[in-house]
């Protein structure tokens, strides 16, 4: 929580909130120095990468504790032979890429315009076949493979944390 006498210039605001993450993410790079390492290492990452997929853990957690378990689930996608292709294919990353740019494709249109304008009619939060299937969607991680464009959204610390040690499971 963050408390900011009005009016403050939208500049301040948003540097008080980049040197925050900042000291979030650089206490815990210091923290998971050597595993971050070898995730970087690996899959050729870098700082941004892991924040994206920090990103993507926050949304898919639904328990705290599954974090890292989420983490490692997307990085044995990405690093494992026999996973091919290289796709996350998880439902947050194709709600976002719908719902964020200026002009989205026509199936996240034809998705927003039946559900999410009309107030959300029951059944509407789930994806259809048609936003799964869309390659139009940059963020859509069932037809694009490894991590979408950019972050999905603003992850917290545990999130971040998971991003950088997953918890080594198979």
């Amino acid at each position: 929580t963050y408390n900011f006498v009005v009016p403050t210039p939208p500049r301040k605001v948003l540097q008080r909130l980049i040197n925050a993450h900042r000291t979030v993410w650089n206490q815990l790079a210091r923290e998971h120095a050597r595993t971050l390492g070898k995730l970087k290492d690996r899959l050729g990452w870098s700082d941004r990468d892991v924040l994206v997929l920090a990103s993507i853990v926050e949304k898919e957690a639904v328990d705290p504790a599954e974090r890292p378990r989420i983490a490692q689930v997307f990085v044995n996608r990405m690093t494992s032979p026999t996973f091919k292709p290289k796709r996350l294919e998880t439902d947050p990353t194709i709600r976002y890429g719908c719902l964020v740019p200026a002009q989205p494709s026509a199936a996240c249109a034809a998705w927003i315009d039946a559900c999410v304008r009309v107030g959300k009619p029951p059944g509407c939060e789930r994806l259809r076949r048609a936003q799964l299937d869309d390659k139009d969607n940059p963020y859509n991680t069932y037809q694009h493979e490894g991590l979408p464009p950019g972050p999905i959204g603003n992850p917290g610390k545990a999130s971040i944390a998971a991003a950088m040690k997953p918890d080594g499971s198979d």
